[in-house]
């Protein structure tokens, strides 16, 4: 897994921080990249976070090894890691960003979270509070527009590297479908109108994964009839007891001038699991630019 050389890192005092960190030392076993830049959040609304950079490099130097030791850099922001971050992944072209954040349940906001992934230039991962790392069974919703292409594509590429490990990879693709009123105006009942628009988005489907090849890897699909995307979403993957979610940063139900859409919004929201939001490479630094300019000016 070729594709993340420069991976960011947003640390905030939150106790998913240390999770975070032993994702990106996952990852970097898997794509050896050439720099992994922690920016600390020293300050948060004029009281110190408690975070202790030495400690925390030291930890995610060992967690690396020290074949890429050496990739680590810690930078400590006076309250502004978020806009730090942001701005060292545009000049610098990161490709992942990554960051921990609490569970939905937890009264306590996610909103840094949902900031980083709508802002970010590049892919980015929110890992949630939990003690182990696994990325062995991942889930991809799927809508069939690029951007879940791409999802998809990179969901498989990790299932690959990850069992070039030595560990046995899992890759569901789901899609959804919902049941409209009005079926009964063409003499239909639900039934009948549920199995028309199944039969129609299967073959949707299956257009959609020709273009894959999935060879050598536990592949499955999973079809829900739902009108609540993100929902089906956090219940299909607690039931089927996956890792991470992999999707894409937008889909076809999202408004052209949004950064994420509201199904993605709303699945990063309420995931109890890892989500990795994916995106093309710079493909919203205009809008980031923007938004850095109203920092500093």
């Amino acid at each position: 897994m070729q594709r993340f050389h420069k991976i960011g890192i947003l640390l905030t005092g939150s106790p998913a921080d240390e999770p975070a960190l032993n994702y990106a030392a996952e990852i970097a076993a898997l794509a050896a990249p050439e720099r992994i830049l922690c920016v600390c959040e020293q300050q948060m609304h004029g009281q110190p976070t408690g975070i202790d950079p030495a400690a925390l490099e030291q930890h995610l130097r060992e967690r690396v090894g020290a074949e890429r030791a050496g990739a680590v850099e810690f930078r400590s922001s006076q309250g502004h890691a978020l806009t730090e971050i942001l701005r060292a992944a545009r000049d610098e072209e990161f490709d992942l960003l990554i960051k921990g954040r609490r569970l939905p349940a937890n009264e306590l906001s996610n909103a840094s979270a949902a900031r980083l992934a709508r802002k970010a230039p590049c892919t980015t991962l929110l890992v949630p509070t939990q003690p182990y790392v696994h990325m062995s069974r991942l889930m991809v919703p799927v809508d069939f527009s690029e951007h879940s292409r791409m999802a998809l594509d990179l969901a498989l590429e990790i299932g690959r590297a990850t069992q070039a490990a030595g560990q046995q990879a899992q890759v569901v693709a789901m899609s959804t479908y919902a049941v409209n009123y009005g079926y009964a105006k063409i003499g239909m009942t639900m039934t009948e109108a549920a199995r028309k628009i199944a039969d129609a988005t299967q073959q949707q489907f299956d257009r959609f994964l020709a273009d894959f090849d999935i060879s050598g890897l536990d592949f499955d699909t999973f079809m829900l009839c739902t009108g609540r995307t993100s929902r089906g979403v956090h219940e299909v993957a607690t039931a089927r007891k996956l890792d991470m979610i992999v999707l894409g940063s937008r889909g076809l139900t999202s408004s052209a001038a949004a950064v994420l859409g509201s199904t993605t919004e709303d699945i990063i929201t309420g995931a109890a699991l890892p989500v990795l939001v994916v995106k093309k490479k710079g493909e919203t630094v205009g809008l980031l630019n923007a938004l850095l300019n109203q920092v500093t000016t």
